[in-house]
């Protein structure tokens, strides 16, 4: 008796393998024939539609190039000069070129012939004027063709408009042709024509390079249903008319034309098939389609065809045709092998299909047996998956009694696997969290510190999102710094440049009483630790801000892992919240364990010592920055005329810098100063000048030559009324007009802006040996020293006094080395006291040349010397306008003592623009600046 496998088996077996073959066999049959038409069909569709551009194109082109030699100057001057006797216009031009020969160079109109040479599809180029006198021709003589029908269609009838010919007989040529006419107009009346005659050949030519399969073949037929293109060339010699079904011959080579401008030819009735004349009408009225199976004498073709629109005034709504000829042959072949393929497919299938339901009983047998062995060969608790045999038979009894057993082994490897799992991970962890500790106590930025607290919390606890509060104290609330989620691909807050836009968390409510309905707010309230196994089953706190995240996000937020962070002081820094703790290799969340709540504990302790720490030294580091400012300020308040110098310096220096690290258009593209570099130069900027604390008031206030407690003109200026008063001078003789004309010269000469020439410095001399009698003895008019301050040639320092002032710079060098500034501020001494040095070395107080000056100390250069040059708040001069200080420092460029790259992405960058709009006068502002560098 056979078994249920066996029958299920056979009545499978004999079902499938009939319907099979009789599906099959009909559907690939019927798809396949129909596949193979179809894409045939298309194929040709497109190639006739290329064929059919590639025509229009040539036509176009021949079209074009007429037009363009009807409107060209010296094809109108060959009308317009031509002798009027028509005899003398011949002997003219056959004495000018060689009208006997062939197309070769000198055998016709130079452009024409030209022309001729370069484009192949002419067959010839013809210039004739309204009388129907030829004026140009490509080559040969010039003829009259007043009697051709083209021409009384243009210049008899006065019809002035371009057209593309129908397919004629040549006087000249003997065989057809098709030509092209444009009028020639001249200050629009009417003066010639511009002839041109198409080469039939080359057009077969094209035709023939776009025929690509040997079973296909094309035809052209002008617009009135002419063959001008076939592979036979006795249809293109001849006119064979399809529209008409006729042929048309010359009655003799030599005859003239007739009345119409015709040749006189012999008609004959031709035999083509009545498809080929429909599909001339058709395709000459705009129509493109199709004719299946049209008998020809070499058998069935399928015929294809499309119009071709014609350019030209008179061709309006004319078309050409060109038709694909198939030779159906090859189909019909296709279709016989087609059959054969049929016939190996449905044998195919049948033995595949023997093969298949070979494998079936395989599948009911034999592959349970198979599952069964493999399993217990492969004894994997950690990965142990049931066997699911659904079977009706007693493989489905095995099979439960094999899993009983298999899952029993399994729950007690996976109980030993656990306990081993926790001894590493706290072994792991343990590892993990010292190096934790070390990497917090080495990052000083605020941001990248709290990620690497949020992100090293979900290492150690595999949680998929996490979000860090920060207290603040001031509001009593909690604020997002940090929120991270795996899953969702987002992090917010930090060097994310994504800010956290969520609302802090109150600690509490409005009636004063705290807030612990959050779970983070009851964390950071009380200081418990709070371990929730699934939120949405949670009572005691209020997620329903998690459940609409969840929602808007569609997440699902489920375990939960809150601790708050506090100081060594017990002072709460913030809360680190975790969420959806996932199991080891796999995405399934599971509660947070006990150890990584233990773990999380410690790491917030670090976290919080970590955050302390770094603000501290944050705060000593402001609290150094403004001792530095407020010693700068001190140096600042110390002249009466340089308040606020030392601010501007920094606020230049600061935005030159800032213009380099973005213009890319400068000598300094590449060149970006990082944060610790911009601190270093904002520091060296504000420490600039503290060497002048050393410098006496009155050099450092100096303004005008005699300046020291008070200006010695004054003193001056009282001596000379004294000597013009009571006081006797030692000639006995005082002109007051001559003393008040040498005073104001003395008055002059103690401006610090002018400069002493030597005339003026020989003045000063005979001045000084001048004396006056007071009380019986004699006196200078201006003592040694006055003279010696008045003879200053440039400025109102005397050399002592200048030297005062640049010991300033080796002052500031000796004073900030004495500092012990940190690492990334070692440098502030230098680029400090280098301000004042020079690219030529004339500078102080090194005399450093060229790139032994640090970049640096050329930034505050410029910044220095501008800032000087623009200041608004000089009480002894007015303030100078920004077209002269550019000039000054051109002009300083060209002497070697500033950087001329510094100061060209000083304007380019938008620096001094910015800077002028916030700290110059408008009135000083007279140039415009640009924006940004361009």
């Amino acid at each position: 008796m056979m078994s249920k496998v066996s029958r299920k088996f056979n009545t499978l077996l004999i079902l499938s393998v009939a319907l099979s073959v009789f599906f099959s066999s009909m559907t690939v049959t019927v798809y396949l024939l129909f596949r193979a038409e179809k894409d045939t069909h298309e194929k040709n569709l497109i190639h006739l539609q290329g064929l059919a551009e590639n025509i229009r194109a040539f036509l176009d082109h021949g079209v074009t190039l007429n037009y363009q030699l009807s409107i060209n100057p010296e094809i109108k001057d060959s009308i317009l000069e031509a002798e009027e006797d028509w005899d003398t216009r011949r002997e003219n031009y056959s004495r000018n070129y060689n009208t006997d020969t062939a197309v070769q160079d000198l055998f016709g109109t130079p452009l024409l012939s030209m022309l001729q040479q370069q484009y192949d599809f002419v067959e010839l180029f013809f210039v004739q004027d309204k009388q129907g006198f030829q004026t140009a021709r490509s080559f040969g003589a010039l003829g009259q063709r007043t009697d051709r029908w083209w021409f009384k269609k243009m210049a008899v009838n006065q019809d002035y408009r371009s057209f593309l010919s129908h397919s004629y007989y040549s006087l000249t040529g003997g065989k057809p042709v098709a030509s092209i006419f444009h009028p020639i107009m001249d200050e629009g009346q009417f003066i010639g024509i511009m002839g041109m005659d198409i080469n039939f050949d080359k057009l077969q030519e094209i035709v023939e390079s776009y025929m690509v399969l040997e079973d296909i073949y094309a035809i052209v037929t002008d617009m009135e249903g002419v063959v001008i293109a076939h592979p036979d060339s006795q249809y293109s010699s001849e006119i064979y008319n399809l529209k008409d079904m006729t042929r048309s011959v010359l009655k003799d080579q030599d005859s003239s034309l007739n009345v119409g401008g015709y040749r006189d030819l012999e008609v004959s009735d031709i035999n083509w098939p009545e498809e080929m004349r429909e599909a001339v009408l058709r395709g000459i009225s705009g129509e493109k389609g199709f004719y299946e199976n049209v008998i020809f004498p070499e058998g069935a073709q399928n015929v294809y065809f499309a119009p071709i629109a014609l350019s030209g005034t008179v061709n309006m709504n004319s078309n050409y045709v060109v038709f694909l000829v198939h030779d159906r042959s090859p189909i019909l072949r296709t279709r016989n092998t087609i059959f054969i393929y049929i016939l190996i497919f449905i044998l195919s299938i049948i033995l595949i299909l023997y093969y298949i339901f070979k494998g079936r009983f395989n599948q009911n047998i034999i592959a349970p047996l198979e599952v069964l062995i493999d399993s217990m060969k492969d004894l994997d608790f950690e990965h142990f998956e049931e066997i699911d045999l659904i079977t009706d038979d007693e493989f489905s009894l095995l099979s439960s009694s094999y899993n009983r057993l298999r899952r029993k082994l399994a729950d007690a490897n996976n109980e030993l696997k656990n306990k081993v799992d926790f001894l590493k991970e706290s072994e792991g962890g343990y590892k993990a969290f010292a190096d934790i500790g070390l990497a917090l106590s080495t990052e000083k930025n605020v941001d990248k510190l709290m990620e690497l607290i949020l992100d090293e919390a979900r290492k150690l606890t595999r949680a998929d999102g996490g979000t860090l509060y920060l207290y603040n104290e001031e509001d009593d609330c909690l604020e997002f710094s940090i929120l991270h989620n795996e899953t969702m691909g987002s992090r917010l807050g930090g060097t994310s440049g994504n800010p956290v836009t969520l609302p802090p968390v109150p600690l509490s409510k409005e009636d004063g009483t705290p807030n612990k309905s959050n779970a983070s707010s009851h964390a950071a309230i009380t200081g418990e630790i709070i371990n929730i196994h699934d939120v949405y089953k949670a009572e005691n706190f209020d997620f329903s801000g998690t459940q609409t995240y969840d929602r808007l996000n569609n997440y699902h937020s489920k375990s939960m892992l809150v601790i708050p962070m506090k100081n060594m002081s017990g002072l709460l820094i913030g809360v680190i919240q975790l969420i959806n703790a996932r199991e080891r290799d796999t995405p399934r969340v599971q509660p947070f364990s006990e150890f990584s709540e233990t773990l999380i504990v410690s790491l917030a302790s670090q976290a919080a010592v970590a955050l302390t720490n770094v603000e501290l030294n944050k705060d000593l580091e402001e609290l150094f920055h403004a001792f530095m400012r407020s010693i700068a300020t001190a140096v600042d308040e110390k002249s009466a005329f340089t308040g606020g110098h030392i601010t501007r310096v920094v606020i230049l220096t600061m935005l030159i810098a800032e213009g380099m690290n973005r213009d890319d258009s400068t000598a300094f593209a590449g060149k970006t100063f990082n944060q610790e570099e911009m601190e270093e130069l904002k520091m060296a900027a504000w420490m600039h000048d503290i060497g002048k604390v050393t410098t006496p008031e009155s050099v450092m206030d100096k303004k005008t030559k005699l300046e020291g407690m008070q200006d010695r003109i004054e003193l001056i200026e009282s001596r000379y009324r004294m000597i013009c008063g009571s006081i006797k001078t030692a000639d006995d003789n005082c002109d007051h007009e001559q003393m008040k004309e040498e005073m104001e010269f003395l008055r002059q000469c103690n401006l610090s802006g002018e400069f002493l020439s030597d005339d003026k410095l020989e003045r000063l001399k005979t001045i000084s040996k001048k004396t006056y009698v007071a009380e019986g003895q004699e006196y200078p008019y201006i003592t040694e020293n006055e003279l010696y301050n008045l003879s200053i040639r440039k400025g109102n320092l005397t050399p002592e006094e200048r030297k005062q002032i640049e010991h300033h710079a080796a002052m500031t060098r000796n004073i900030l080395a004495e500092l012990k500034f940190p690492g990334h501020l070692s440098m502030v001494g230098d680029y400090a006291s280098m301000h004042h040095e020079k690219l030529d070395g004339s500078g102080y107080p090194e005399g450093l040349k060229g790139e032994d000056i640090p970049l640096q100390a050329r930034i505050i250069s410029v910044a220095d010397i501008f800032e000087a040059l623009t200041a608004k708040d000089r009480p002894y001069r007015q303030p100078m306008k920004l077209s002269k200080a550019l000039s000054i420092m051109d002009f300083m460029i060209k002497d070697g003592h500033i950087d001329a790259d510094v100061f060209t992405s000083f304007k380019s960058s938008g620096a001094m623009k910015r800077y002028a709009d916030e700290e110059l006068n408008p009135e000083q502002v007279d140039l415009e600046l640009p924006d940004s560098a361009e």
